[in-house]
């Protein structure tokens, strides 16, 4: 959904903020991160049924800590998205989804994962304000660079995104 997208480019530029150089390799940094951002757009993956086009509007908290150590950059965190849908129809959802991820990028390393394990909860309402059911969708994935060149950019081919576990309910 458009907030996953978020969320990546959120993790991306909170990585690039904190990524200086340090002094000494064995002084550590840390230090926690609070974000909340609103969001509006249309998405065409919102489930039941995916592909038609919905208005998302909603607020992503972003809560997590990192440590530092030179070459080594490591976030662990919570991103929570409340949020409504609007159909074309009339009918519409209101929902939370929760997203626990882990990011550990070492720079000795070429090879580096993002995992991430995501809990949604949708209730779908008529355009009457009727409950039509609840849409629940549980997801595990892990993103991995690999830069296969050492230039410490991501080029194409270098990433890439496996879904370990996906599972989508719809009334």
């Amino acid at each position: 959904m458009r907030y996953k997208k978020l969320s990546l480019g959120m993790l991306i530029a909170a990585l690039v903020l904190v990524t200086t150089p340090a002094a000494a390799f064995a002084r550590a940094t840390t230090g926690r991160f609070h974000f909340e951002e609103p969001f509006s757009d249309t998405i065409t993956n919102f489930p039941c049924p995916e592909g038609v086009p919905v208005l998302m509007t909603g607020t992503l908290i972003r809560d997590g800590h990192f440590t530092e150590t030179g070459r080594h950059l490591s976030f662990h965190g919570t991103n929570a998205v409340d949020y409504r849908v609007d159909r074309e129809d009339g009918s519409y959802a209101l929902g939370h989804m929760i997203d626990h991820f882990n990011f550990v990028f070492n720079f000795n390393r070429p090879r580096n994962v993002v995992s991430s394990t995501q809990k949604e909860r949708a209730t779908l309402y008529a355009a009457d304000g009727q409950t039509i059911g609840t849409i629940t969708v549980h997801v595990t994935h892990h993103l991995t660079y690999s830069d296969l060149n050492g230039n410490l950019e991501a080029d194409p081919g270098e990433i890439t995104m496996e879904v370990d576990q996906s599972k989508v309910t719809c009334p």
